[in-house]
């Protein structure tokens, strides 16, 4: 029979050994998280560690440039949205663009002139990083009329030229037209 103190010196040394092994597939498991290093040598415990915390510093600062570059991406992704309609001899079309990027209400007003229109009111608000356009026009002759498919055409042709970007594609925003 052994005496009461070996016994209770055994079991901790084994809980002892269980523990460091815990803690060695603990390490294992945290080196295994960290991108290789250049060099091929084996790091101690508390570089590990120290690594560990650069390593997770360094992915947070990547997260909050991130998250910057996202919120301006989302922004940025105001894309031009054309409405018309035709309302009797009235043409109203309806206009939203970023702030940052787009086509200018003068621009517009150009197109409207040129295909017969007369403008008979030019309205805009701004919203954050958008500006909504309102354009009531009626045709200068009431015989010629205006051709809206026309206009429409020239339209979507100024917002491609300012808005179809290649990080997107190039692709335009879906453009409506009631009439």
């Amino acid at each position: 029979m052994q005496p009461e103190g070996v016994s209770c010196k055994i079991g901790r040394s084994v809980k002892g050994k269980l523990r460091r092994l815990h803690f060695k597939n603990l390490y294992s498991r945290l080196a295994s998280l960290l991108p290789p290093l250049a060099s091929q040598e084996k790091l101690t415990l508390p570089a590990l560690v120290e690594q560990s915390f650069v390593y997770v510093k360094d992915l947070k600062k990547r997260i909050d440039e991130l998250n910057a570059k996202k919120e301006e991406l989302k922004e940025d992704l105001v894309l031009p949205a054309i409405e018309m309609s035709e309302k009797g001899p009235i043409l109203e079309v309806n206009l939203v663009t970023s702030l940052k990027k787009g086509f200018t209400l003068y621009e517009v007003i150009s197109i409207l002139e040129e295909e017969g229109a007369q403008v008979l009111s030019a309205n805009y608000s701004t919203s954050k990083n958008r500006i909504f356009y309102t354009i009531s026009s009626q045709a200068y002759s009431s015989r010629i009329g205006i051709e809206t498919s026309r206009v429409y055409q020239r339209l979507k042709t100024l917002s491609a030229a300012g808005f179809a970007s290649p990080a997107l594609g190039g692709t335009l925003c879906p453009l409506q037209f009631e009439g």
